[in-house]
């Protein structure tokens, strides 16, 4: 198995086993930041027509690494292999909207929030009667595989409100929503910022419904003990924030004014 490592001006192969992941003063002799993303969670991480990776979260991470002085190597990667992958440290950081939680934070050291998730119900904009998590029962139901905005909340509304007629997770937002526009699955549960986009691109196909079935903030995590890393990452976040770069991003990317009031400036 390799990965491929994209750079913003040079494309390299890497074997997966290589190790690189290191704090703050290694990153900075070395002379970049090696960092995941999935590129397949339009509109955080995505291939643009020239397939270079573009989205909210690579503005992001592409801003800190010029904040820290290095160039940002971005290794493409499917989901289920990232968090693994920091955490033996083939990676410094990830940029691919990951969502802070309790069980994450025993395990990786986070940035201050650079966004957050708050997940939604997409329903098919032509069936009936689906106005939020409670309307789930009996119906086709798709997530991103083991997404804590995606497969994972999924679950949970099942648990809570009865069996799925079915369900199928997926790597990413395009083969979701594709399945959901030619009827293979009715609702999807997913981050609204994602859906939104969509929304955006294909007008009539769904429809956001009812509020969001839970909020969570969005961190860059990293391994743990990377205290001067963690530093550096939030004093660019900061930055971000204050010269309004979160809030162009967020109107680009997800249509969403005055993003950055709805953060907070501490890890959750």
């Amino acid at each position: 198995m390799r990965l491929v490592r994209l750079l913003v001006s040079l494309t390299l192969v890497l074997p997966a086993t290589s190790v690189f992941a290191a704090d703050l003063p290694e990153i900075t002799k070395r002379g970049h930041m090696v960092a995941a993303t999935s590129g397949n969670l339009p509109p955080v991480t995505f291939l643009n027509d020239k397939n270079e990776l573009v989205g909210y979260d690579i503005e992001v991470g592409k801003f800190i690494a010029r904040h820290i002085g290095v160039k940002l190597d971005l290794v493409r990667l499917d989901w289920k292999g990232i968090l693994p992958g920091l955490q033996t440290g083939r990676f410094d950081a990830v940029f691919s909207n990951v969502n802070v939680t309790p069980e994450r934070k025993e395990i990786f050291d986070y940035s201050i929030p650079y966004s957050r998730s708050a997940v939604v119900v997409v329903a098919k904009a032509n069936v009936p009667d689906i106005h939020g998590p409670t309307d789930l029962k009996g119906r086709m139901v798709g997530a991103i595989s083991g997404g804590m905005d995606g497969e994972i909340p999924a679950k949970a509304i099942e648990k809570e409100h009865g069996a799925f007629k079915g369900f199928k997770g997926y790597a990413g937002y395009a083969e979701m929503f594709a399945d959901m526009e030619i009827g293979r699955i009715e609702a999807a549960v997913a981050p609204d910022t994602a859906a939104a986009n969509f929304i955006k691109d294909k007008p009539g196909v769904a429809k956001i419904v009812g509020k969001p079935y839970v909020v969570r903030y969005v961190g860059v995590p990293m391994q743990k003990g990377s205290t001067q890393l963690k530093a550096k990452m939030d004093e660019a976040i900061r930055m971000m924030r204050k010269d309004g770069l979160l809030d162009r991003w967020a109107k680009q990317y997800f249509g969403i004014d005055n993003f950055s009031a709805q953060l907070i400036d501490q890890v959750p």
